[in-house]
């Protein structure tokens, strides 16, 4: 009896230690607001031919009332936090007024704000460029931001994350510049006692892109999708599997260059929907066969690859899930109007 009570007791030890490890993992989402109407971004091509991606609160998704459903829905899913792209585009004293910021705002008023974190990624690429001049009221700005009781942790300390290196070095002039300014970001941080942990989005297939993060100073490597990696020859579509497959090799080539690595999950790529804005569009190489099932296999490989590698990745073993609604290129989670499509049920079903 004793023994048969030990060996129940080991058993169940180990189980509670492996799904304990599963449950360690954080998972977030990119969040990107295209969908306030006063962008470019709801094409009349989206409308008329992808009806499959029109979420069930119609296009416009920006409203108090969807924010709040979303925030319902991923928490619902198993998704930790959503990882706002947020944009600066210094023509006005108001630090945050672009429309893509909209949603963040949204969220922080959202009265179930408590059952999901968040952070920001800075998008600071071509148009929105951050320069020296706009640094310290950014850093007040994102400092405000990081003290919320809701901000995502890295290793630590709430997480920060950058879109582009080079349009940094080229702001600052060069390495030492930026090291100079994430050092007086840092110090802002460290005198409200929050601390930051700034990461940066880089490929790492650009060596002279991965070799300035190094060089400045960048406390943990990411990057924002890897739609690229399942790319094979001169062909148009590519089954959405070989992207899955290949994924987990890319991931591993990040754990080379010695900082905290969170994996990014890409789940889909096609701009179609945008083509009659960009005319280039029309014949780039896209996935076929998006759907719950593919997403289930995304989600599944990344978590497969975290436990795996966990030592690679931050304390928490942060994740994150490109994308949440990111309609114009084809990766989203949100179930569709029409009722057809829910990819959310893959993600749930790979977490949970």
């Amino acid at each position: 009896m004793k023994y048969s009570l030990l060996v129940l007791i080991l058993f169940s030890s180990v189980l509670f230690s492996c799904f304990g490890q599963k449950q360690d993992i954080k998972v977030g989402a990119y969040y990107f607001d295209g969908w306030t109407g006063k962008t470019f971004h709801i094409t009349q091509k989206m409308k008329d031919e992808f009806p499959e991606r029109k979420p069930k609160w119609g296009w416009i998704t920006s409203t108090p009332e969807a924010m709040e459903a979303q925030i319902d829905l991923a928490n619902e899913a198993g998704i930790d936090f959503f990882n706002f792209c947020w944009y600066y585009n210094g023509k006005s004293s108001q630090v945050d007024n672009d429309p893509k910021n909209n949603a963040l705002n949204l969220y922080l008023k959202s009265v179930n704000k408590p059952k999901l974190d968040f952070s920001l990624l800075v998008c600071n690429h071509a148009g929105y460029i951050i320069k020296p001049e706009h640094w310290e009221v950014l850093c007040d700005y994102w400092c405000e931001k990081l003290k919320d009781s809701s901000y995502i942790k890295a290793n630590g300390k709430p997480l920060l994350t950058f879109f582009s290196v080079p349009t940094l070095i080229n702001s600052f002039g060069n390495v030492d510049g930026v090291k100079k300014a994430l050092a007086r970001l840092r110090f802002k941080a460290d005198s409200l006692q929050t601390g930051v942990t700034i990461s940066a989005c880089v490929n790492y297939q650009k060596a002279e892109n991965m070799k300035m993060a190094l060089e400045s100073g960048f406390d943990v490597l990411t990057n924002y999708n890897n739609h690229n990696a399942g790319f094979s020859g001169k062909g148009k579509e590519f089954p959405i599997e070989m992207l899955i497959q290949i994924e987990k090799s890319v991931w591993q080539e990040y754990t080379k260059f010695g900082l905290p690595y969170i994996p990014a999950s890409t789940l889909n790529w096609d701009q179609r929907p945008w083509a009659d804005v960009k005319k280039e569009i029309a014949n780039a190489p896209r996935y076929t066969g998006f759907s719950s099932k593919t997403v289930f296999k995304s989600i599944q490989s990344l978590k497969n690859w975290m436990l795996k590698n966990d030592s690679s990745t931050t304390k928490e073993k942060l994740a994150v899930i490109y994308a949440w609604n990111e309609y114009g290129e084809g990766a989203w989670l949100t179930p569709s109007e029409d009722g057809k499509v829910n990819p959310l049920v893959g993600v749930k079903r790979a977490l949970k």
